[in-house]
């Protein structure tokens, strides 16, 4: 009788807390890995080492097929959530997302001792740089710059809920995740100033995290929400209030587009910051006039791909195992490594 490959039973230990077979083949083993290979004691303890490694999981749980695989301590954790959303939905997503940060931040040459206090030195700071306003390439530059990384995750497992955005720290190392799936700068934009804001104003708890669920810009009655939104409004605008209300007819997309870029390039704001202040002051359908307008400002646009093009140009690959650098571009979708 041909004996069992140890594998099959660890893959049904892990389905079972949300981490299905073809994820964890696809996303979390390395490209080398073989299933053939844990027939050998010593293949086997190496593929546990690499999941437990990959997804914070306890390694003693994984070896007792008698119990359910378990979580490290992943450390506090402040969940901003909307509805009647519970923290156990956002497991699966604070695993991959708090790990995956934990590693890239093993490979940022300096951590972040202090950040300015003030939003507006911040954006005196980039302004002074050479941009035209503080758009997304700008502040991802200025936060690895200062030794901040930025990641963003894309492949989730398919049960995972996913959030707009979260902040961490973790051994005196700061972060940024930002998880949703935006086409155009403007929205992962205001998310990345939103956790800035939470990291500044010391709301995420030492050696934890923050999660938002979905950045509310308006209607959030949770103060650091509040806080963290008009840190990002100063930021971005230089403004802690700035509400843009069309004056007279709402705008069609064609001169919301151009009546932005005016006022961005005036201003030094970035224009489509400016279209989705309007959309949320406007609310309703008006959100689809604003999408338009941001087809025009950005023809092309790639939010999600200029992220981790950031990250691939600032991550020191030399200080990451390879194959812990291969998990953290499957997780990003960033392609292969070369």
């Amino acid at each position: 009788m041909a004996a069992k490959n140890p594998m099959t039973q660890l893959y049904r230990q892990l389905g079972t807390v949300g981490f299905p077979r073809k994820y964890l083949r696809d996303i979390v083993l390395p490209s080398w890995w073989e299933d053939e290979i844990a027939y050998n004691p010593a293949g086997y303890a190496e593929g546990l080492m690499i999941l437990s490694q990959n997804l914070g999981l306890d390694l003693s749980s994984m070896q007792n097929e008698a119990v359910p695989a378990g979580l490290r301590n992943l450390g506090p954790c402040k969940f901003k959530k909307i509805g009647n959303t519970t923290d156990e939905e956002f497991i699966l997503s604070r695993v991959l997302a708090t790990r995956a940060i934990e590693l890239i931040t093993s490979a940022v040459p300096a951590p972040v001792r202090s950040l300015p206090p003030s939003a507006s030195t911040i954006r005196e700071l980039i302004l002074r740089e050479g941009a035209a306003w503080i758009d997304l390439s700008a502040l991802l530059d200025y936060c690895w710059s200062v030794g901040l990384p930025v990641l963003h995750v894309s492949a989730f497992p398919p049960k995972a809920k996913k959030m707009d955005g979260m902040a961490s720290t973790k051994n005196g190392h700061y972060g940024v995740v930002l998880c949703r799936n935006a086409k155009h700068t403007a929205w992962l934009l205001f998310i990345l100033a939103h956790e800035l804001g939470h990291i500044v104003r010391g709301h995420v708890t030492k050696d934890g995290v923050l999660i938002d669920q979905e950045v509310d810009r308006t209607r959030s009655t949770d103060s650091e929400e509040q806080a963290a939104n008009t840190f990002a409004l100063e930021l971005l605008s230089g403004h802690p209030m700035l509400e843009v209300i069309p004056v007279g007819d709402k705008p069609n997309a064609r001169s919301l587009a151009h009546t932005a870029l005016n006022a961005g390039t005036h201003e030094r704001i970035d224009p489509g910051h400016l279209v989705l202040n309007c959309a949320y002051q406007m609310g309703g359908n008006f959100f689809a006039v604003a999408n338009a307008a941001l087809n025009l400002l950005e023809p092309h646009a790639d939010a999600v791909g200029l992220v981790r093009s950031k990250m691939l140009a600032h991550l020191d690959k030399t200080k990451l195992p390879e194959d812990t650098y291969e998990f953290i571009l499957r997780v990003a979708h960033a392609g292969a490594s070369s």
